[in-house]
């Protein structure tokens, strides 16, 4: 009976777990995809729609989760110091595949206003350095998302 009790306990911390994890990767993804929206010194509408949009469109939430998440990574970005805190947590959750959308969706970002900005640039490569992603699928997902706009 204290065997099963403890089971119980266990796997409800590690359904707990497993969901934080995931929540601190959608957090994680949501705050790199408005650091380069913010980094050319301009929050454009195109870029905040673009970031609407990856966010609507990668982790199927409602409009109100969707809001809840938007907002969550506007105050973590506009209060961190660096990307570190944001790439090691989607260095941890997230496969190989997943950081290359990701770095895809930075492109997007960053090329959703017409004009790639230096600074967009040089988070877009930060990042992908710190997530692994190979220059080969960083220059693909450059091209991809050039292409497309």
């Amino acid at each position: 009976m204290i065997l099963a009790r403890l089971r119980r306990l266990l796997s409800s911390e590690q359904d707990s777990a497993l969901k934080q994890s995931e929540v601190d990767a959608r957090l994680a993804c949501a705050a790199l995809l408005l650091e380069v929206s913010r980094s050319d010194g301009s929050h454009s509408a195109e870029e905040k729609a673009a970031i609407w949009h990856l966010l609507e469109k990668g982790f199927s939430l409602s409009e109100r989760e969707l809001r809840t998440l938007f907002d969550q990574a506007l105050e973590v970005s506009e209060e961190a110091s660096d990307l570190f805190a944001f790439t090691s947590v989607a260095k941890k959750n997230l496969n190989q595949e997943q950081k290359v959308a990701l770095v895809q969706g930075l492109w997007q970002v960053a090329y959703a206003d017409g004009e790639l900005d230096p600074q967009e640039e040089a988070i877009i490569r930060k990042v992908a350095d710190l997530l692994y992603v190979s220059h080969s699928d960083y220059i693909q997902t450059k091209l991809a998302a050039q292409s497309a706009t």
